[in-house]
């Protein structure tokens, strides 16, 4: 390794395949050929003089000395944007929220906060990952589990009771869904991101031993949802997740059991972001908003 530093662009081109794992990707994202940013890697790599991936076929793997090193690159990526944002004057709040919360709260409810806030402009990233704070350009994260996640702040947003929710049809056909001990006569839909929200549910209202006829298992509380609204079988929900649906006839709650969530949604972002008033400004909105 010579006394030169390496170039900002062979360093966003590291960061990107760190988080892509794969040079296709990260060309796209950077608006690159895949083997122009294979040249910037390889070149990194012979200017460090060690192996920062491993090639797969498909992907890549990063290697523990690359691992090492993102730790730093991401955080001088980071403060290097933070401070030509400071120059320009702030710039958008780069939020990062699970799909679900997104679309059925998040987008029909941020007209309020822009109307509150109008100095502030909110970039969302609606995605099925969490987010990593340490290497993405996200400014704060919303999360959905019990928490905590070592290095961040994260404080729960609202309090969430689940029950069952299924299609009027569901409900009145035959046969009929009037008490939890019908629901051993019917599909029950889960999310595999909460397996033992089913199980949960059920050891609450007395009924430890449930099970349905059979199980349909997604891999997204959206899709869940709309399995449930076409007759397919009886979801678990929350009211700030099916709300509309109920709202509009596609949903009902066939007996009202809710019973309380030990899963909810998390505030999350770097410490040091605390002291930014637009993420202390989201954050407050946030809270006064589902309570």
């Amino acid at each position: 390794m010579n006394g030169e530093l390496p170039s900002i662009d062979s360093l966003r081109a590291f960061a990107a395949a760190a988080r892509t794992s794969s040079f296709k990707r990260a060309a796209a994202d950077l608006h690159l050929s895949p083997s122009a940013l294979s040249r910037q890697i390889q070149a990194l790599e012979e200017h460090l003089g060690v192996q920062l991936f491993v090639r797969r076929n498909p992907g890549l793997e990063i290697t523990a000395a690359g691992s090492r090193y993102l730790e730093t690159v991401g955080r001088v990526l980071r403060e290097l944007e933070e401070a030509g944002r400071s120059l320009a004057g702030a710039g958008p709040l780069r939020v990062s929220a699970l799909e679900s919360f997104s679309a059925r709260w998040l987008v029909p409810n941020l007209p309020a906060f822009e109307l509150a806030h109008p100095d502030v402009r909110i970039d969302l990233e609606a995605t099925l990952r969490y987010a990593d704070l340490g290497r993405d350009p996200v400014d704060v994260a919303i999360r959905f589990g019990v928490g905590p996640w070592e290095g961040l702040h994260a404080e729960p947003i609202v309090d969430l009771l689940f029950f069952p929710v299924c299609s009027p049809g569901l409900r009145d056909g035959d046969p009929p869904l009037r008490d939890p001990d019908d629901l051993a006569r019917h599909t029950l839909i889960h999310v595999s991101q909460v397996p033992n929200a089913w199980r949960d549910w059920a050891r609450h209202v007395g009924r430890p031993s449930l099970r349905g006829r059979r199980d349909l298992v997604f891999d997204h509380v959206g899709i869940a949802l709309s399995a449930a609204g076409t007759g397919q079988g009886v979801a678990l929900s929350s009211s700030l997740l099916c709300a509309g649906d109920v709202a509009d006839g596609r949903l009902c709650v066939p007996f009202d059991l809710p019973v309380p969530s030990t899963s909810t949604y998390h505030f999350v972002c770097r410490p040091e972001s605390l002291s930014d008033p637009r993420v202390t400004a989201f954050r407050d909105w946030l809270v006064e908003a589902l309570a």
